[in-house]
């Protein structure tokens, strides 16, 4: 299975440029996560009204390329004016196949973010994966989610700045070992306004080693997984094999008295 990763400080509605960082590229490919940190205010709602108002056509344009891309983008909600959702399209031979609209927000950007309500898993050629964005591969509990709908990677693109450095690359190795799967963290490089961003995309094995990794510039890379990797990790350390759902019942009720 071959993916890329576009390791990129891009501005989404530069289309040519998209088309162009696509044309020589097979498998699928995933972009950082598309919200701009380090803005506030007024200059965050322009922003994103200008993103979201190029949604369409940036997802026609890669439609046209027929090419597999993972591409997050910023949609307006349909009804609140000034809310939006932080979504990422899954576009394959010409057609959105499928969407993934992150549920859960980051504190900054719940003043403008809209939660979304699933995590749905993809199917490509008899792979299938899954998609958390940025914040969200902190939270075990939601690629266990997404691992007992049987991926085989989880794709998290993201817009992780540098001062997250020292939580960026430990998630994505602990969420790989937790349920013995290919995670592949896809991070934005450069800078906008004062935020810095880490860069540092990687591929993390079933056994948690990162078998590659960026550094903080723009770069491409395609990457070949090895499937077999996963089948060869839960054979010889059965954790996930032994997940028992029932254990997670027992303790449902607890964890619903303590949010009220």
């Amino acid at each position: 299975m071959r993916i890329n990763i576009v390791q990129t400080n891009y501005d989404p509605t530069d289309i040519e440029r998209l088309k162009k960082v696509l044309s020589d590229l097979e498998g699928i490919t995933c972009f950082p996560e598309c919200f701009a940190l380090g803005r506030s205010g007024v200059e965050t709602l322009q922003y994103l009204n200008r993103v979201s108002d190029e949604t369409k056509s940036i997802v026609e344009a890669v439609k046209k390329t027929g090419k597999t891309v993972i591409l997050p983008l910023i949609e307006k909600h349909p009804v609140m004016r000034n809310r939006f959702y932080n979504t990422t399209c899954i576009i394959h031979n010409g057609d959105v196949i499928g969407t993934y609209k992150r549920v859960v927000i980051h504190p900054m950007e719940k003043p403008f973010i809209q939660s979304g309500k699933e995590f749905p898993v993809f199917e490509l050629d008899d792979i299938t994966f899954g998609v958390l964005i940025c914040f969200e591969i902190a939270f075990p509990e939601l690629t266990r989610v997404i691992a007992l709908k049987g991926v085989s990677v989880i794709f998290v693109p993201a817009s992780a700045p540098k001062e997250s450095d020292y939580l960026w690359e430990a998630r994505l190795k602990a969420r790989a070992i937790d349920d013995q799967l290919f995670v592949v963290g896809v991070n934005r490089c450069g800078e906008i306004g004062n935020e810095q961003y880490l860069g540092k995309s990687m591929v993390v094995s079933p056994r948690g080693e990162v078998i590659y990794a960026c550094k903080n510039e723009e770069e491409i890379a395609s990457v070949e997984l090895d499937l077999d990797e996963i089948i060869k990790e839960r054979g010889s350390e059965p954790t996930f094999s032994e997940f028992e759902i029932v254990v997670y019942d027992k303790f449902m009720e607890h964890f619903k008295e303590r949010g009220e």
